[in-house]
């Protein structure tokens, strides 16, 4: 969309059927600090605020600061939302989630962010007659002069090679959490992170890491390839149980006040930790996970979470809490005990798990309950190549830029480090995918300027 807005052309290619690979299925937020809805809402936060969010999401340390990249994430993110607000795309609904120091997820109030965020941009796109767009496709190959500028792609449609010539390339083609780099010894996913290869996902299956490699190939350096965030909440269908492409639990969920719960009715985390924390300690539990949600979480998130996931027959509803202890086989007396230690916690402000937000507390066993199974599930890829502030890829071997050669999103290492900070992802797309947008639009025109 930014190379358009500067009034150059551009060419789309995309692997799958459809634009918008695993932005589609981001359903928490866009995070965005000093942004106007914040502003209408009495929300006070500022750059430097989530900046090291971002950071101590990454290392639990205060002792690492903020990162260029994470500074240019959390100062570009306010414009952002304006940005999409430009375009009408409005995101009125805030939630604050876990390692969040202020209510800034952004979401609107109806559907998930992701979805409509990338197809409301897509349907702009489609109308522009400087976008051509083409499925299906797969690009193989970074043409590139004896220089090593980046002139150009391959790819393959339909079984044929194509070469197209251009003055610039933006990689935006995500991560290697998908389901097929789970198949075979010489996956991405394997060569880095092999004890991770049984675990279900939340990505599409195209998400094997392709242009990684391609630009691995010409030079790029790739960085943080080891960091694999793996997410507590997939649900668990009831129907099908040992299915690996899940359907993902949002952190909307908990950040509204839903528990976990094991098998034996008690909590063992504190809900709105870092996602790696409270992964952890899930593989610790035995038996089932439980997310649980009281009738005013429910409420909270019917529109769109509860309804959907309920439509997808994720979600099973109770008319009480003894009801939901029979179905799943829970002693009751602990649930009761567990709720009444929350309740106290939640009177004080402070729980022994570290938990300080308590939304939609009391939870009492009297009330209505809707409940889904869960399990923790590859999610997000921290690394890829390696791109400065600007959204340049730079070389292994000296860290300069590779002209020509930009890159956003999942594809991109730097940003998040060891841990993505929740609702990260589509602030990540839409920064950087303007400052890759803008960097690579201010090349091409001073090298066709040149030509």
């Amino acid at each position: 969309m930014s190379i358009v807005e500067n009034g150059l052309p551009v060419m789309v290619i995309e692997k799958e059927k459809r634009i918008g690979g695993n932005s589609l299925k981001a359903w928490a937020g866009y995070n965005g600090c000093c942004t106007t809805t914040q502003s209408d809402q009495g929300v006070k936060d500022s750059v430097v605020l989530f900046a090291a969010d971002t950071a101590f999401s990454a290392f639990k340390t205060h002792n690492v600061p903020a990162n260029q990249l994470q500074v240019r994430l959390a100062a570009d993110s306010g414009p952002g939302h304006s940005w999409l607000q430009s375009y009408g795309i409005k995101l009125p609904v805030l939630s604050q989630n876990g390692g969040h120091s202020a209510a800034r997820t952004h979401r609107p109030k109806k559907g998930g962010a992701g979805s409509y965020i990338t197809q409301s941009l897509h349907r702009k796109l489609k109308k522009n007659d400087l976008c051509q767009i083409i499925n299906q496709a797969e690009v193989v190959d970074l043409k590139t002069d004896y220089s090593g500028k980046v002139t150009g792609v391959v790819y393959v449609k339909d079984g044929q090679r194509q070469e197209v010539n251009c003055l610039a390339v933006v990689l935006a083609s995500g991560g290697f959490a998908g389901a097929v780099a789970r198949q075979g010894s010489k996956s991405i996913l394997a060569k880095y992170r092999p004890d991770l290869v049984d675990l279900p996902t939340s990505n599409p299956s195209s998400a094997t890491g392709d242009m990684m490699l391609v630009a691995e190939k010409i030079g790029a350096e790739l960085m943080d390839m080891e960091y694999v965030q793996v997410h507590p909440t997939g649900f668990i269908h009831p129907d099908n149980p040992e299915e690996k492409e899940l359907v993902l639990a949002t952190e909307a969920l908990r950040g509204h006040g839903a528990l976990l719960l094991n098998q034996t009715g008690r909590r063992f985390v504190n809900e709105i930790w870092h996602r790696d924390w409270v992964s952890e300690a899930e593989k610790t539990q035995r038996g089932s996970i439980y997310l649980i949600m009281n009738s005013g979480v429910a409420k909270d998130t019917q529109v769109p979470f509860v309804k959907q996931y309920s439509a997808l027959g994720l979600l099973k509803h109770f008319g009480s809490g003894s009801e939901f202890c029979k179905f799943y086989d829970i002693p009751y007396s602990n649930f009761c005990e567990t709720l009444a230690v929350y309740n106290e916690a939640a009177k004080r402000g402070y729980c022994d798990s570290g938990k300080n937000r308590f939304p939609n507390a009391p939870f009492f066993p009297e009330d209505k309950y809707v409940v889904g199974i869960v399990t923790p599930l590859l999610h997000y890829v921290m690394g890829g190549v390696r791109i400065n502030k600007d959204a340049e890829v730079l070389r292994k071997k000296d860290h300069s830029a590779i002209p020509g050669l930009f890159g956003a999103g999942e594809t991109t290492g730097g940003v998040h480090r060891k841990n993505r900070l929740a609702g990260n992802s589509l602030v990540d797309c839409v920064v950087y995918g303007r400052v890759a947008g803008n960097s690579a639009a201010r090349y091409a025109k001073r090298n066709r300027s040149m030509m």
